[in-house]
């Protein structure tokens, strides 16, 4: 089966447009018709590609997800737990905070918006099965505490230092995303490593 060369590029060039417009206005605002507009396409295309609204988002969480925290933090670890954590600590952040607008405007509309609330509850499910796997592979390993659950482990992760950077920029008046200095990291890091590894000791 031959397969357009364009059909890529146009589903991309989809994808992007309506994750800025749902940045912009958020997901309630952003009617198909102006997601096509933004894109350069027509608004056939745009259902023929993902059918309709809901899909188009489900895709937009599953490209975000792809490229987020928790599918890539893995390329970058060298074995030592603690370290290991300061590491996933700072991607979690930086990933909050690049996509902080999104965000913000996607969990106020998720209140109203059922399918938008489904769509976002399984995209944090798959990412916290990510982290989980990590979590489940030390505790297997006599790094972490046997008696922890490998998935409230990862919500507790992502709560530390998601929510920490979520809370920082609702709260804040900074018109760039705000990242907690290294010192804060490096504490809440050394927080959570003391909390879970198996052995009293320095980790």
């Amino acid at each position: 089966m031959s397969i357009d060369p364009g059909t890529d590029d146009t589903r991309q060039r989809i994808l992007d447009a309506a994750l800025k417009l749902f940045g912009e206005i958020g997901y309630t605002r952003a009617t198909t018709r102006a997601i096509a507009e933004r894109a350069g396409v027509n608004e056939v295309t745009l259902f023929r590609h993902f059918g309709n609204k809901q899909n188009l988002l489900a895709a937009c969480v599953a490209a975000g997800n792809q490229a987020g925290f928790a599918a890539t933090f893995r390329d970058q670890l060298t074995g030592d737990y603690a370290a290991d954590i300061r590491t996933m600590a700072r991607l979690e952040m930086a990933d909050t905070a690049a996509n902080f607008e999104i965000l913000r405007l996607l969990l106020c509309d998720a209140q109203s918006v059922p399918e938008l609330r489904e769509s976002l509850a399984a995209g944090a499910g798959g990412n916290l099965a990510l982290i989980a796997d990590y979590f489940r592979e030390q505790i297997a390993a006599g790094v972490i505490r046997a008696d922890f659950d490998p998935l409230v482990l990862a919500n507790a992760f992502d709560s530390l230092f998601s929510s920490y950077v979520l809370f920082a920029n609702l709260m804040g008046s900074a018109s760039a995303p705000v990242i907690p200095s290294a010192e804060t990291l490096e504490s809440l890091a050394d927080l959570f490593v003391r909390g879970t590894v198996a052995s009293q000791g320095e980790p």
